[in-house]
Parts: structure tokens; sequence; C-alpha cells
């Protein structure tokens, strides 16, 4: 485990907490307990003071203390009420030149807690909720850097898979672009732009799309908005279609949000009635 100390800074501020920029999401709680699931990005898991269970496709529960997870990977997750950290990054971040090389081509790997130790006294600080978001930006990159000091300066995906992937999420949720549109951008026809998301990156373009809705979605919550706001403007039917969507990608229920959530580094563009009404068309085509 990362540290056998009882602190009281480890028993401080049980809010589960949400540090979110484009494609890295930072979660901190004390109450993880998840159904199984798999999701886009690829997640670095680390137990906060006591090893974690994990339960993968072979229904076995395990404990550890640090998890790399590529992505698309079938899990749940229980941290039996003690601190713990969930770092997801998206597979087409740049972030994720640390973790891929980790994986050595595996679904996941596990690492021992003195990776880590180092960072003790700053994990009882994000704990506590006494970390600025900068610093706790800072405290992910510095793990990342710690975990893997020579990251890939190339991301292992199909350069035009990224081009696309750049693309769509220049226009998403403003708009939702058609797979032509991005074919045409990427320079790749159709069938061949479909072929190489879903083989590199694991899910649909369509999926991929969902998620980014998603991303905008826990955007709009951690600037205050409320949940029937969050659906409409993110471009769910419903309150409730939008949180069918945030459990089956993430697990997520706005229950878990309803903590103090902290939104790092980032600008939101509210959508203007019109947009609504169009990016709404545009999913249920």
């Amino acid at each position: 485990m990362l540290s056998q100390s009882k602190d009281a800074s480890l028993g401080l501020a049980h809010q589960s907490k949400i540090y979110t920029w484009d494609g890295v999401i930072l979660y901190v709680t004390h109450e993880q307990l998840n159904n199984a699931h798999a999701h886009f990005p690829a997640l670095l898991q680390i137990g906060l003071g006591t090893p974690f269970a994990i339960t993968l496709d072979d229904q076995v529960r395990r404990y550890h203390d640090i998890v790399v997870m590529a992505p698309n990977v079938m899990h749940s997750t229980d941290s039996e009420n003690q601190p713990y950290l969930a770092l997801m990054i998206d597979p087409d971040h740049a972030l994720y030149g640390h973790l891929y090389p980790l994986l050595n081509g595996e679904q996941i790997c596990f690492l021992p807690a003195a990776c880590l130790a180092v960072f003790h006294s700053q994990f009882q600080k994000l704990i506590a909720g006494q970390l600025t978001p900068d610093e706790a930006k800072q405290l992910v990159l510095t793990l990342l850097s710690t975990l893997n000091p020579n990251p890939l300066q190339v991301l292992p995906w199909d350069a035009r898979v990224l081009q696309a992937c750049r693309y769509i999420q220049q226009l998403v949720p403003q708009q939702i672009p058609t797979v032509a549109q991005v074919a045409a951008y990427a320079g790749l026809s159709e069938s061949r732009l479909m072929h190489l998301f879903s083989q590199q990156l694991g899910i649909s373009m369509r999926r991929y799309i969902l998620w980014l809705r998603i991303r905008y979605a826990i955007k709009l919550w951690a600037a205050g908005r409320n949940l029937i706001d969050i659906a409409l403007e993110a471009g769910f039917a419903d309150q409730a279609h939008f949180t069918r969507t945030l459990r089956s990608m993430v697990d997520f229920a706005p229950s878990m949000l309803k903590g103090k959530t902290i939104f790092v580094n980032d600008s939101i563009k509210t959508l203007s009635m019109s947009q609504r009404v169009k990016l709404l068309d545009s999913t249920r085509k």
C-alpha cells in the first residue's frame, strides 16, 4: 500500500472530487464502487492508503496498489471506503504516451506501491481538497513522468485517425460531423476511416462522438449547471438519456457528482437555442 499511516488528513474531506480538462479526468474518492463496465479512456488507478479491489472478466476479485489499464477493458473497482484515485486519459491524448509503454502490449499491468511512495504528502493534500486546480494538474503530470520518464513522442495510431479525432473535437458538441465530412478531411474513404477508427481506438466514430459529448457534459456540471440543462446542451434527449449514457460509458451516476467538482483549465462554449435544436436533431438521425 502507498502508506500504512493513519494520518488524520487521510480522514478529512470525504467529498469526492473531479478535476477535468479535455481528454483527462482525475477522480478522487473514498467511495469507489462500480459495476462491470468498459470505457474509452485508459485508466491509472491508485489506492491512496490501502490496496483496492478490482475484478476483470474472469470474475476473480484481486487487490492491488497501482493498476494501469488499456482502453475498453471490462472491469469493476471497489475501494472499500478507502481513499482512491482514478486518472482517465483518452488514448488520442498526448499524455497517453506515458501509459502505453507501461502496458507492453497487454491490457493491464500492476505496479508496486513503492513506485509512488514519494507522493504521499501530495496525495494527502489532494484527498483533503488542499490542492488548487493547477496544482492537481501539475501533480498528474509529475505522476506520469515518474511512472514513465520516457513517454512516446508520437502516439501509436495512424496519423490520419488522430487527424480525424482533432477535426471531430473542433466541431463537437456545436456540430456533429458526418462520416463523409471526417473522411474527406482525413483523406480517407468512409469505409477505410471507419475500419481504422474502430481497429485502432477500439470504438466506432459514432461512439467516440458520444464520448466527447459526455466529456462536455461533465465540464458543464463542473461549471455549476443543472442536470436538465446539461442533458439538453450536450445533445441528449432528456435527463434520463444523459444519465443512462453516463452510466454506460464511465459508470458514473449523477449522485456521484454531487460533491465538490473542480474544473481545470478549459472554457465552456454555451450553445445557442438553435444550436441545441440542430445538435439534438443530428443525434436522432
